[in-house]
């Protein structure tokens, strides 16, 4: 009997010992990192778009595709040398569709959400333009 218990005892203090271990494999509590997407020229146009809430298109606004179109006509238009009141005059890029329109203020707001998404190179030409002209 004594053998037995002896034997016992050193089974129990063996897996008590196997337990304890340092080899026993910890748990990681920190959490994963995250990933946020960064959004896309469009995405972000779109969105800030849609923030900004244009009184000028309660009644009928323009589709995504009317104004990404916009958006990247705009920012070519700027890399060409070209300013604000040349879009929106004689560049014929005024943001208005068959049954919706824009008003001017509106207009210039939506050039400055698009240049920031599209072509933020020129944000700082484009709203300085727009404070020169005291519209910004």
């Amino acid at each position: 009997m004594r053998r037995l218990t002896t034997a016992l005892t050193a089974s129990v203090l063996l897996a008590l010992t196997a337990c304890g271990s340092s080899e026993t494999p910890t748990v990681d509590t920190k959490p994963a990192p995250t990933t946020t997407a960064t959004p896309s020229p469009e995405e972000q146009f779109l969105a800030d778009v849609e923030a900004a809430d244009f009184e000028s298109w309660k009644t009928k606004e323009p589709t995504s595709v009317e104004l990404t179109s916009y958006a990247t006509d705009w920012c070519t238009e700027f890399k060409a040398g070209h300013g604000v009141a040349y879009v929106l005059g004689d560049g014929g890029l005024y943001p208005n569709g068959m049954d919706w329109g824009t008003k001017k203020g509106e207009a210039q707001e939506l050039i400055v959400l698009a240049v920031t998404a599209y072509c933020p190179e020129y944000r700082d030409q484009i709203t300085q333009e727009l404070r020169d002209s005291g519209t910004y």
